[in-house]
C-alpha cells in the first residue's frame, strides 16, 4: 500500500464507482485495497489516496498513470528541444470573485495585463544545461536521489513537511525542494527555492532549487523532475543525471519561494487558480 493521507487530513470525497474507475479495478479488487489499509468512510474515499495509489500501481492502466504519461511525454524530447527559447502568452485567473486577488508575476514577463482576478502576460523561457562543478554539490544531489522518494499528492498542511519526506519517503515538489535547499545551505552553498509553473502542466504549481555552484553560476536543480523522469520510458538522460544542472524551457518561474503563494485573495471563500496557455509564438 502506498502512503495514505493521515486521518486528521482525510477528505471523503469520492464514491466507490468513481474510485474503481480511477484505479481501473473491480469491486473485489477495491475491497482488497480496503482490507490492505485503504481508508474508506461511509463508502467514500479520499481522491488523493486514489491518485497516489493509482500513480504508483505499476499497472499502466490507472487514470493517474495515463494522465502523467501524457503530461510528461515531453521528457522524451531531445536535448535541443528542452533548451530552445519559447515565447508564450498566458492567463492566470483566480476563480474567486472577491476582486482582491494578488499575483506573483512570472519572471521575464512582458505585455502584462492585470485585472481584479487575473493576470495575462507574454513569457519568454529558455533552457540551460551545464555541469555541476562542485563535487560536494554533486554528492548532495546523489544523496537526495538515494533517498528513493516517491512524488505524491499531499494535504496542504504536509506539503512542506520534511519529516514526512524522511519518515515515509514521499514528497511534494515543495518538501523535496525545501529539503534539498536546506542541505545545500548547510553545506555552505547559496541556495533558494523557487515556485512557478510548467508549460504543459499549468494547473500544478511547481517548485525547484536554485543554487550557486563553485564556479559562481546559479544553477537549477529540479529534484521532482528528476524523480518523475525515472518513471518515463526513454526519458532524456539529462533529466536524471546528478552531475548536471538542467533548467528546461518549460519552467515558468515567479519570485515566490516555497511557503509563499503565487496567487492569493483576501476573502475566506475557497478559490482555485486556473492557468491557460493562450498562444505559443515562434
Amino acid at each position: 500500500m502506498t502512503f495514505l493521507i493521515p486521518p486528521e487530513y482525510h477528505v471523503a470525497d469520492t464514491p466507490r464507482a468513481e474510485a474503481a474507475r480511477i484505479l481501473d479495478c473491480t469491486e473485489e479488487a477495491l475491497d482488497a485495497f480496503v482490507s490492505g489499509g485503504l481508508t474508506v468512510s461511509d463508502d467514500l474515499f479520499d481522491s488523493r489516496d486514489l491518485f497516489n495509489l493509482g500513480l504508483h500501481s505499476g499497472s499502466g492502466r490507472t487514470l493517474p498513470e495515463q494522465a502523467f504519461a501524457y503530461a510528461l511525454r515531453w521528457m522524451r524530447s531531445p536535448t535541443p528541444s528542452l533548451l530552445a527559447p519559447r515565447t508564450s502568452r498566458f492567463s492566470v485567473r483566480l476563480s474567486c470573485a472577491c476582486a482582491s486577488a494578488a499575483f506573483a508575476p512570472p519572471c521575464d514577463a512582458t505585455d502584462v495585463e492585470v485585472t481584479a482576478t487575473s493576470l495575462t502576460a507574454t513569457i519568454r523561457t529558455r533552457g540551460e544545461l551545464s555541469p555541476l562543478r562542485s563535487p560536494d554539490l554533486v554528492s548532495l544531489v546523489g544523496d537526495f536521489t538515494a533517498l528513493g522518494l516517491r512524488w505524491v499528492k499531499l494535504p496542504d498542511a504536509l506539503r512542506h513537511d520534511e519529516d514526512v519526506l524522511l519518515t515515509h519517503r514521499v514528497a511534494s515538489c515543495d518538501s523535496a525542494s525545501s529539503y534539498l535547499a536546506r542541505r545545500c545551505l548547510e553545506a555552505g552553498f547559496a541556495a533558494r527555492t523557487r515556485r512557478g509553473w510548467v508549460i504543459g502542466m499549468l494547473d500544478l504549481v511547481h517548485a525547484w532549487v536554485e543554487v550557486t555552484d563553485s564556479d559562481g553560476v546559479t544553477k537549477v536543480i529540479d529534484p521532482i523532475f528528476a524523480l518523475l523522469a525515472t518513471s518515463v520510458t526513454d526519458a532524456n538522460p539529462v533529466l536524471t543525471d546528478p552531475s548536471l544542472s538542467l533548467r528546461t524551457n518549460r519552467l515558468v518561474p515567479t519570485d515566490s519561494r516555497v511557503g509563499e503563494h503565487v496567487a492569493e485573495h483576501d476573502c475566506d471563500l475557497p478559490a482555485t487558480i486556473r492557468i491557460t496557455q493562450l498562444e505559443e509564438k515562434s
